[in-house]
Formats: structure tokens, sequence, C-alpha cells
């Protein structure tokens, strides 16, 4: 059965997305699975009617988008964790499934939450709960019996060994690990390349020169 949906985000990650669910659509046979509406974003230069992305029409702000089309699936593709929750709270009563590459592996003990986007060559390892609007991008790693709290996000090539833990809006730079039982609190950020050896703390940013306070 193919599903109406649309991209929120013009940008970068946009195309991304555009470029996932096209492959979702090539894999699953002669019927695709997604039919890409076009995108909505808040840009007064990408409104409706002024152009596309990759060839996808833009459809106006969120707003005007849900209007149109009030029973479409919606996939959030903006990396910024704290907007991707605000454009969430304004889009409230449409569904937001979880995208997953063909690439991708997920165990089938991972509980995986709305809104969710595993891209291109990730892992999720067995036991994991990834929360809502969750971001594990291409290459990264999930060990077994991690948590990912919602809208934290993972960037490519960023890894989660076993047992531990990244909080709510949390963000793993690119190559960024973290060491078995590690915590790192809510808000808190991983620069890249940055190896993780102990807990870190809601809100502070760890880099290889040290921790550094919000």
């Amino acid at each position: 059965m193919t599903r109406d949906i649309m991209i929120v985000g013009a940008g970068g990650w946009g195309r991304e997305v555009a470029w996932t669910l096209e492959r979702i659509n090539a894999y699953g046979g002669p019927a695709p699975t997604w039919n890409i509406l076009g995108v909505a974003d808040d840009d007064p230069a990408k409104g409706k009617g002024k152009g596309s992305m990759e060839g996808y029409p833009y459809l106006g702000t969120p707003e005007e988008a849900s209007h149109d089309y009030p029973g479409a699936k919606v996939i959030i593709a903006i990396g910024d964790n704290a907007v991707r929750e605000k454009i969430y709270r304004r889009l409230r009563g449409h569904d937001f499934p979880a995208i997953i590459d063909p690439s991708a592996v997920v165990a089938p003990t991972v509980d995986l939450r709305h809104g969710v986007y595993v891209g291109a060559l990730a892992v999720i390892s067995v036991g994991c709960n990834i929360g809502k609007f969750v971001i594990v991008n291409t290459r990264a790693g999930v060990g077994h019996d991690c948590t990912v709290d919602d809208f934290a996000q993972l960037c490519p090539g960023a890894t989660m060994s076993g047992h531990s833990f990244l909080g709510a809006h949390g963000y793993m730079a690119t190559n960024s690990c973290l060491v078995p039982n590690v915590k790192v609190g809510a808000h808190a950020q991983i620069a890249a390349g940055t190896p993780v050896f102990a807990d870190v703390r809601e809100g502070e940013t760890l880099s290889p020169f040290g921790t550094l306070k919000a």
C-alpha cells in the first residue's frame, strides 16, 4: 500500500531524507511505499509554488502543508534537535512514521518510537530503546541494550557501546563514541571524533580539549 508523506525541511537533510524514501520505494517492489507529496519549509523563498527540492514541489509552511494534506504522514527532516521538537509540536495530529533505510540493520527487539530516522548502513543492536524523533545517521552504531532518549542525534559514524545512554536532545557529532555503560545527560554535546570514557553531565559539551560548561 502506498502512503502519502510530506517532508518538513528543505535543506541538505531534507534532500537526504527524500533520497532515503526513494531507496525504500525502489527496494519495496513495483508499488512504491511512499508517495512524496512535496516539502514544507518556513523559508519564504521556498514557499508554495516557488520551486522544488530534488523535483518535489514546495508546499509552503508546515501549517500550510498540514492544512492542504491533513491525512498525510510527516517526516521532520531537520537536524537541529530543538527545532525538530518545535516542528513536531506545531504539527501534532499527523502520523510521524519511523523511516529506516533499506541498508540499515535494526534488531527485532529494538523499541523504536515514532518519528525516528535510521540512515544508510546504520546498525541498532538488540535490546535498545530508541525514543521519538531520534536521528541515527549514516554508518552510526548503537550497541546492545542502549537507550537514546527523545530528540537526540547520532551523526554519521557515531557509536554507542553496550548499555550506554544518550539523554534527550543529546548530540553525538561525527565519529564520536561512548564506551560501555557511559551516560550522556540531556542536551549534552559530544564533539566530532571524541571518545567518552566517563559520564557527561546535562548540558555539557565534551571535546578533545576537555569538558565545557553549557
